[in-house]
């Protein structure tokens, strides 16, 4: 966490990692003397487990805390699948604070009866056996063929990963299949937008569906980074810190 002045890049992390996903973003924006927050989730990285199950919208409401705790009055997010939903809730009550956005490998609708089946069933899963079976599709379902090449890549991914605990997991899960659809946002989104999607996201997020908020919001910019799937800035992070830092000085200066 730097914070430097009253404006800050929030990140915002997917699931089921935490907020050092981000490594290669806080690296370059520290090289840019660019201010950043980052965050983990209840259960995830650093952050205990919250006392109780919790939605999106608390998270945001965490969160919002924090960063007002810190005297940071005006955010650029970066939320990368889940960290989208957050940023999507963001907009929704605390537009006030936001002067860009930046969605990477996420998606603006609710989870379908079959999604919200398919999450109760993983929570069952978890349960009964843990995490490692989970652990094991994500590191294949989130990543690119090139990424899944490299061995030193996919063990700090898989470390990040094993920083979560079964009661954060499950948690996050609930969450992410009760959040709301965000269809009535997009419109009235009106900062400067950027869209990010992973060539090579197949399973989760597809560049399609990605590519339908940058749709849906007036002036926005869309994004393919080759060479990644649903962890784009962990991934390619080189084209995707172009894009971030060229984003944020065109905002802030």
């Amino acid at each position: 966490m730097r914070v430097f002045s009253p404006k800050a890049v929030l990140f915002l992390h997917p699931f089921p990692v935490n907020k050092n996903i981000f490594k290669a973003q806080f690296e370059a924006l520290e090289r840019e003397s660019i201010p950043y927050v980052a965050v983990d989730y209840p259960g995830f990285g650093e952050e205990r487990n919250f006392p109780s199950e919790y939605t999106i919208q608390m998270l945001t409401d965490i969160i919002v805390s924090k960063i007002s705790q810190l005297g940071v009055k005006g955010i650029i997010p970066v939320g990368v699948s889940m960290g989208g939903y957050i940023m999507f809730d963001l907009w929704r009550r605390y537009s006030h604070l936001i002067d860009g956005l930046v969605f990477s490998a996420t998606r603006y609708e609710a989870d379908t009866e079959e999604g919200k089946r398919g999450r109760l069933e993983t929570i069952q899963r978890i349960k009964e056996e843990g995490l490692d079976f989970l652990i094991e599709f994500m590191l294949v379902a989130q990543t690119s063929p090139k990424t899944r090449t490299d061995e030193k890549k996919m063990l700090a991914l898989e470390c990040l990963m094993r920083q979560a605990t079964p009661e954060g997991v499950i948690n996050a899960l609930k969450a992410l299949a009760d959040r709301p659809d965000n269809s009535d946002v997009l419109p009235t989104i009106d900062v400067p937008t950027v869209v990010i999607a992973g060539k090579d996201d197949e399973q989760i997020t597809p560049p399609e569906v990605v590519k339908r908020i940058a749709d849906g919001i007036k002036g926005a910019k869309f994004y393919q980074l080759p060479n990644s799937a649903h962890l784009p800035p962990f991934e390619n992070p080189e084209e995707f810190n172009k894009i971030l830092i060229n984003f944020v000085k065109e905002i802030w200066g």
